[in-house]
């Protein structure tokens, strides 16, 4: 009878010590994806921040004249444009003999 009472212990230990390893993990995945989510967030606050500033960036080197940018319709940059412009000025004289007759014949 005293190896029937231990077997019936050791396996009620043996239960509540698999209960609570699947309580236990339950509990540290519980935890672990709180902090992940966390992580997460915090993740795309700083990749929106980032393109926050770039954006401002690339608007204040719009605003110096300097460059200009090809945008899609929402407003996201594509690419840049390159503006070129020139002037040119000239200035002619023309010189000539004035003759009274016809250019053909010979004088």
């Amino acid at each position: 009878m005293i190896k029937k009472n231990g077997k019936s212990a050791l396996a009620r230990v043996l239960r509540v010590d698999v209960l609570l390893t699947i309580i236990g993990a339950l509990l540290g995945w519980g935890i672990s994806h709180i902090y992940y989510l966390k992580a997460l967030n915090d993740l795309k606050a700083d990749a929106d921040e980032r393109r926050r500033v770039e954006e401002l960036f690339l608007r204040g080197i719009e605003s110096v004249g300097n460059i200009k940018y090809s945008r899609d319709d929402s407003g996201k940059v594509m690419g840049v444009v390159i503006e070129l412009r020139g002037s040119a000025s000239g200035r002619a004289t023309a010189t000539g003999d004035l003759t009274v007759g016809r250019p053909d014949s010979s004088q």
